[in-house]
């Protein structure tokens, strides 16, 4: 959905290519741009192979994505330019401000972290 075709065209041919691939035996399928409830509907509808999104400011919730038959929801790069973004301003504030009040806002706690790697 990168402006490849018209916008009244975007969702038809995003199914006729998950057609092709389905046909030519994907499992699954990735549509970044799919967003609005009544599109991902249509395309779950349309198509019989699981359905993964791409989280995007207007995204529905997850529960939502899942009535509306999505499988998979992936953040792509969304996370860690997130954690840059905060990285930039704390810095930021630290160099220009010799503040570092934002460092300490979202910093997560050591045992926080550490539990992230346990095998429990």
């Amino acid at each position: 959905m990168r402006s490849l075709v018209p916008p009244e065209r975007a969702a038809g041919e995003a199914i006729e290519r998950a057609r092709r691939y389905q046909g030519a035996g994907c499992d699954g399928i990735f549509v970044p741009g799919l967003a609005d409830p009544g599109a991902i509907r249509d395309f779950t509808a349309a198509i019989n192979l699981p359905l993964n999104v791409l989280v995007l400011p207007r995204l529905p919730r997850v529960a939502e994505l899942r009535e509306l038959g999505v499988r998979r929801v992936s953040s792509g790069s969304a996370l860690t330019r997130a954690a840059y973004a905060i990285a930039r301003r704390a810095a930021t504030e630290f160099l220009t401000e010799g503040r570092y009040d934002a460092i300490f806002e979202t910093t997560a706690p050591y045992a926080e972290l550490n539990a992230l790697y346990s095998r429990t």
